[in-house]
């Protein structure tokens, strides 16, 4: 029989970490040895052009160091949830779950139902669950969506813990799993009448959605609708705070108690700042303290179903442990993603990052706070020291008369929420600096849970064998680059900010942990040596200015030691670590070249313009609507371009460069022979490597004549400017010889 003391959760490390220790110490060496060969061997003429890419490659250089410090601690974490009920079950604590949406034109209210009935039903006591929904359009259609869902989740809820279902979103479990004849009788009858009630609710959402109105008759239904009036609009409206189940009140099918649903929208008016999802997870967290103060927060996207029903006992594995639960102040779970190819097209798994980055940061108890999949401590949210553990300090932040009024139920307590809830609430206090999620910044989570390891608290990366929560990845290449621009913005904004892990950080935390920050949020400004080096080496071959050593030169097997090493080294990785193939590993870097050099480059920008006062950053909401066509052209792996988007230029026009000085150093080596292939070979190896990669790009342009081509404007601007940059280098080329 196992001790009550025995670990709810054991540590391994990774074995990989010897070798990848190694692979650090000869990759170093390399590029100490390519330093020393850029300073010795600096040329007289083309001094400018060599200094070009000696920082690119010093930028480069840079950004492998940083990356390197997820390699050398990696470890994996494996929980025991049976420990945890022989032990707990009665103990079990209270966790509030917050699902946040703003639009419900990009965000289908079907989609933010299915998410809420799939935490309305996990493996967890229901009277210590309650879900609350932030609705950041103020829109009665979500509201009538989560209505629907409330009185679906009487059967649902019962039916999932009944037969020990796995799937407990509705939509993913009717899509995945069909009875067949070893099913018993009952479990038959009971699975198609589930499934047909659930159709029949789904046929109203999405046909009320469409109408874009709540019919009358339905209206009157729930007194909540009476909040809604004609002039309210999405960026002007009071509070609604509305219960939509309530224990005690309302009991699922068997004459149980269910977990408690609440809708909130937060008053929004013209001229007040509303700080978007971080302010409206703070508003959650003033409320939820009114109404049910559970010391667990789990944080969600509304497309981010629950697909383990066992997820929040595998965070409860870490917070309740007896040797170091004390210390954790949030448990990451990895974003994973439903409906991605085969060979994950635009690399929206993140395979790389949440297979083998974030195990690397795990070993020093560092792992990001991605905001979705996380289960926080509620008194670490509202500024919490770790020495100094307040639970109570969420009563100091609010007005006290409303905490200390005799209990009552929070459908008694709507006038009260509201007063949380309203726009001017947070003045003068340190709600957004101190208290709750963080201020100014398009990367509310990354910062606060920075800001959380930087006053002692330690973080846990929990991946469970069954994915703990599953999202809807962009399936087009114009989203998957504007979710990496906002998240590259927000990034750079904390770099910028006071919390630099080189200035704050240093002073606060580990560097290692530091260094793994700063690779995050660098990712702007690593823009600018991936756009020199596809840009310079090719406009040189153009010239015939060679900026690398000869074939001959022995100094040549260094430069061609260190990308073939990189690449050989990130595709063993990828695949024998990271779990992919060799196909998605190769997916994967081009993706990080073409958000190199579009996303994270006008990401870069933005805060600059920012910094400078010329303007201010937004935040923009990936839509989550598909359209039939582009997701049959999606799934047979084919880039979707379509709109004629700013993202789309820049790696359009570095691969028509590309392709044009390709064409340029072939004619040269036909002409010229060996000795033009002796100068420039690392060059035309470079060229070809990005003209390669570019072949989706080639074929949106100049071949494809679907709707999901390359836009023509955007081809044809591409082309001429394009045609402009190597013409203006060809013409350079042509004048200094001839001045010679």
């Amino acid at each position: 029989m196992e001790s009550r003391d025995s670990p709810l959760y054991t540590t391994v490390a990774k074995p990989v970490a010897k070798i990848n220790r190694a692979y650090g110490c000869v990759y170093f060496c390399a590029i100490l040895g390519l330093l020393y060969y850029r300073i010795k061997y600096m040329p007289k003429e083309g001094y400018a052009i060599w200094m070009l890419v000696f920082c690119a490659e010093l930028g480069l250089a840079f950004q492998w160091v940083l990356e390197m410090s997820f390699r050398l601690w990696p470890v994996d974490r494996f929980t025991y949830p049976e420990r945890l009920s022989e032990r707990f079950e009665r103990e079990l604590p209270p966790i509030d779950v917050f699902i946040c949406t703003a639009d419900h034109v990009k965000e289908p209210p079907l989609d933010v139902s299915n998410t809420v009935l799939s935490t309305l039903a996990f493996n967890y006591p229901v009277e210590k669950l309650t879900c609350y929904v932030s609705d950041d359009g103020g829109s009665p259609l979500t509201f009538y969506a989560l209505l629907e869902a409330s009185r679906f989740a009487k059967i649902w809820v019962p039916f999932c813990h009944k037969y020990s279902i796995q799937q407990r979103c509705p939509n993913a479990y009717f899509s995945e799993y069909y009875v067949n004849e070893n099913d018993n009788f009952p479990f038959i009858t009971e699975w198609e009448n589930v499934k047909k009630l659930y159709e029949e609710m789904k046929y109203r959402i999405n046909s009320t959605v469409e109408r874009g109105t709540v019919p009358e008759h339905q209206c009157k239904e729930h007194n909540g609708f009476k909040e809604w009036k004609p002039e309210m609009t999405p960026r002007d409206h009071p509070s609604i705070v509305q219960v939509l189940l309530e224990r005690g009140n309302d009991i699922n099918v068997e004459g149980h108690d269910l977990p408690r649903l609440v809708y909130v929208s937060r008053e929004k008016r013209p001229g007040h700042p509303h700080n978007f999802k971080a302010g409206a997870l703070n508003v959650l967290i003033r409320i939820s303290a009114l109404m049910s103060n559970a010391p667990f927060i789990l944080t969600l996207d509304c497309d981010m179903y629950a697909n383990n029903c066992d997820a929040l006992r595998e965070a409860m594995c870490f917070f309740m442990d007896s040797r170091t639960g004390h210390q954790f102040a949030y448990v990451q779970f990895p974003q994973r993603f439903h409906g991605v190819t085969k060979n994950d097209l635009y690399a929206n798994n993140l395979r790389k990052y949440y297979n083998i980055f974030y195990k690397g940061m795990d070993g020093i108890y560092g792992t990001l706070c991605n905001g979705t999949g996380c289960v926080h401590r509620r008194d670490v949210l509202c500024g919490s020291e770790r020495k100094h553990s307040s639970s109570n300090l969420i009563k100091e932040l609010i007005n006290s008369s409303i905490l200390i009024m005799e209990k009552a139920a929070p459908s008694k307590r709507l006038d009260e929420a509201k007063e949380l809830a309203m726009c001017g609430y947070e003045e003068n206090t340190q709600w957004g600096k101190k208290v709750g999620m963080l201020y100014d910044c398009a990367v509310e989570d990354i910062l606060t849970g920075f800001s959380i390891l930087c006053r002692g608290w330690k973080s846990v990366y929990c991946s469970p064998k069954r994915d703990a929560f599953v999202g809807c990845a962009p399936v087009n290449l114009n989203d998957t680059l504007i979710q990496h621009k906002r998240w590259t913005t927000g990034l750079l904004e904390i770099f910028v900010s006071k919390y630099c892990p080189f200035t704050y950080g240093i002073r606060h935390s580990k560097l290692a942990l530091n260094m793994g920050y700063s690779y995050y949020l660098l990712w702007a400004p690593f823009s600018l040596p991936c756009t020199c080096y596809g840009l310079v080496p090719t406009l040189c071959m153009i010239t015939g200015l060679p900026v690398f050593p000869q074939i001959s030169d022995p100094w040549f097997l260094l430069f061609l030691f260190l990308p073939a090493c990189a690449y050989a080294y990130s595709a063993l990785e990828f695949i024998y670590v990271g779990g992919g193939s060799l196909k998605s590993w190769w997916n994967d870097q081009r993706m990080w070249m073409i958000k190199g050099v579009s996303s994270y480059l006008f990401a870069l920008i933005q805060v600059v313009c920012k910094l400078l006062g010329i303007s201010k950053v937004g935040f923009e909401v990936t839509s989550k609507v598909f359209d039939s066509e582009a997701a049959k052209r999606y799934e047979a792996e084919i880039f979707e371009f379509g709109v004629s988007s700013a993202l789309l230029i820049p790696f359009s026009i570095i691969a028509l460069i590309n392709l044009m000085a390709l064409m340029c150093g072939i004619v040269g080596v036909v002409r010229e022979g060996y000795s033009a292939m002796a100068g420039m070979f690392l060059q035309v190896m470079i060229s070809s490597f990005i003209v390669i990669n570019c072949h989706p790009i080639y074929e949106g342009m100049f071949v494809r004549k679907d709707k999901g081509s390359m836009p023509t404007s955007i081809t044809i601007f591409s082309t001429l400017a394009a045609a402009l940059a190597c013409s203006t280098a060809l013409v350079l080329s042509l004048t200094s010889k001839s001045s010679i």
